[in-house]
C-alpha cells in the first residue's frame, strides 16, 4: 500500500500541475483580452506525465508476486512501457505545430496572412491545406471557430521550423492589432482547470484517506 500511496501521489501532483496549466491559459485570455499562441507540445508534457505514474504502477504487483512469477504480473509492465514509447511517438510526431486561442475564422485568417506575407512566404490556397510553394510544403490549418481554437502545423518534417516563425509573426500580428476575442475556450480551460485542482483535493481529503485506511 506504501508504493500505490506513492504513486497516487504523483498522479495527484502532476494532476495539480495540469490544472494549473490549464487555469492559467483560461485566466491570460481574459485578461489580456487577445488570442493567445502557444505550442501544442506544451500539452503534448502533461499528457505524457499522466501515463508516468500508470505506468509506474504497473511494476507495483511484479515486485509484489517476485517470488510466484505470475506471467501477467511480469508482462503488463513491460507491455505498459511498450505503449508509453508509443505514445510519446506519436504525441512527438503529431504534436508538431502550435495551438491558437480566442479566434474566429475571419481572425485566424488575417493573421495567417499577415504571417506568411511578412515572411515571404508565397503560398496557394486549396480546400484542405495551404501550399507553401516556396518551399514545397503543406501549411495543414484548422479552425474550431465555435470554439473559439485553431491549430496550424507543417506537414513534411524537414520544414517544421517554419512553423514557429509563422506563429510567432501571428502572435505579433494579434498584439499589434486590436481583433474581437472568443472566449469560450478560455472560459472552458478556466473551469477545467478549478474542476481538475478541486477533484485532486477532494479526492486527497476525502478519496484517498478512506482508500488507504486499512
Amino acid at each position: 500500500m506504501d508504493n500505490m500511496k506513492w504513486v497516487m501521489g504523483l498522479y495527484g501532483i502532476v494532476m495539480i500541475a495540469f490544472g494549473l496549466y490549464v487555469f492559467g491559459i483560461g485566466l491570460w485570455g481574459l485578461v489580456k483580452k487577445r488570442p493567445l499562441v502557444f505550442a501544442a507540445r506544451q500539452l503534448m508534457w502533461f499528457l505524457i506525465a499522466m501515463y508516468i505514474p500508470i505506468t509506474i504502477q504497473s511494476f507495483i504487483p511484479l515486485f509484489d508476486s517476485w517470488g510466484r512469477r505470475d506471467p501477467f504480473f511480469v508482462v503488463m509492465p513491460f507491455f505498459q512501457v511498450a505503449i508509453f514509447i508509443l505514445l510519446v511517438f506519436v504525441f512527438w510526431r503529431q504534436m508538431t505545430g502550435y495551438m491558437i486561442f480566442g479566434v474566429s475564422d475571419e481572425t485566424f485568417r488575417e493573421a495567417l496572412t499577415s504571417a506568411l506575407n511578412k515572411l515571404n512566404l508565397p503560398y496557394e490556397e486549396t480546400i484542405s491545406k495551404i501550399k507553401l510553394t516556396g518551399l514545397n510544403a503543406d501549411l495543414q490549418a484548422a479552425v474550431a471557430s465555435w470554439m473559439g481554437t485553431a491549430q496550424i502545423r507543417i506537414k513534411q518534417w524537414q520544414h517544421v521550423r517554419y512553423a514557429k516563425d509563422i506563429a510567432n509573426s501571428m502572435d505579433d500580428y494579434y498584439k499589434n492589432n486590436s481583433v474581437k476575442v472568443n472566449n469560450i475556450a478560455f472560459i472552458v480551460y478556466l473551469i477545467l482547470g478549478i474542476f481538475t485542482i478541486a477533484f485532486v483535493f477532494a479526492f486527497a481529503i476525502f478519496g484517498f484517506g478512506f482508500l488507504f485506511r486499512f
